[in-house]
């Protein structure tokens, strides 16, 4: 037997982290001495250890970990973990890349050398933007940017395009994705409203808001494709194109989505639309 001290040196994790798992059943002790409550583990142990150490180091939580390494979940349910948590993990190294690029051209500034604004790189046009039916549910994000809104948003789609047929519509899209920061709580989350546009007749659908988007005088628009994961970047280079060519930010964004869900995201395509004013 080792103790806790032990077997949590030999499997390279912490002492409280061995309790934290033995509270919530994912690890528990071989043995616990009745007086004096000392954890002791088996040798055997360290295998199960090694296993909840390489599946949190691939990025799945604690209660996705507990469902593998117990035999809760087919071979199916842990490739769908491991996909999300890889599609999550993508979409936080590009927003890194992004901060990285912002950090360089920002320090090239500061020592008065010569930066090639990101704006350059795409192509982006002002006009209006009509108003539109729209049949969208809201949910919380933690944040901005594609790992907080990523994990939220996915879902809310195939969810709002159930209720849409169900309703007897079979003609309807794009997609269409809104953000705004959310003030309740700490004031750190944002609120995501997505759906699809619907046809100007339609009244109600249960289980879904259905209301006039209003149009949009002057929108900056550019067009992004491929997946989520570089769309952060994508909205920055738009941001610097509306700065760089004297436009002043004028509104809550919006995403519209035009190609079919079930297209590989290495097809997507989809437009960045950012309300703007004459600076």
């Amino acid at each position: 037997m080792l103790t806790i001290g032990e077997f949590a040196s030999i499997g390279r994790v912490s002492v409280r982290m061995l309790r934290h798992y033995d509270q919530i059943g994912l690890l528990r002790p071989a043995r616990v001495d009745a007086i004096t409550g000392y954890r002791a583990y088996a040798a055997t142990q360290l295998t199960l250890l090694s296993r909840i150490v390489e599946l949190k180091g691939l990025g799945l939580t604690l209660e996705q970990v507990s469902h593998v390494v117990w035999g809760d979940v087919d071979d199916s349910e842990v490739e769908r973990m491991l996909e999300s948590a890889r599609t999550e993990l993508r979409s936080t190294v590009a927003d890194a890349e992004t901060r990285l690029r912002r950090i360089d051209a920002s320090l090239k500034r500061l020592r008065g050398e010569t930066v090639m604004p990101s704006s350059q790189t795409i192509t982006a046009e002002v006009r209006s933007i009509g108003a539109q039916r729209v049949a969208t549910l809201t949910r919380k994000a933690p944040g901005f940017g594609p790992a907080n809104v990523s994990p939220v948003i996915g879902p809310m789609f195939p969810e709002s395009a159930d209720l849409i047929q169900s309703a007897g519509i079979q003609e309807f899209g794009p997609a269409i994705a809104l953000y705004e920061a959310d003030e309740s709580g700490d004031g750190t989350g944002a609120l995501v409203t997505a759906g699809f546009v619907v046809p100007e007749d339609t009244e109600s659908i249960d289980g879904l808001d259905v209301v006039t988007l209003p149009g949009i005088a002057q929108a900056a628009v550019t067009v992004h494709r491929g997946e989520v994961s570089g769309i952060g970047e994508s909205w920055n280079a738009l941001m610097e194109w509306a700065r760089d060519h004297g436009y002043e930010l004028d509104g809550i964004c919006r995403e519209v989505y035009w190609t079919p869900g079930d297209r590989p995201q290495s097809e997507w395509v989809t437009d960045l639309v950012q309300p703007v004013r004459q600076g």
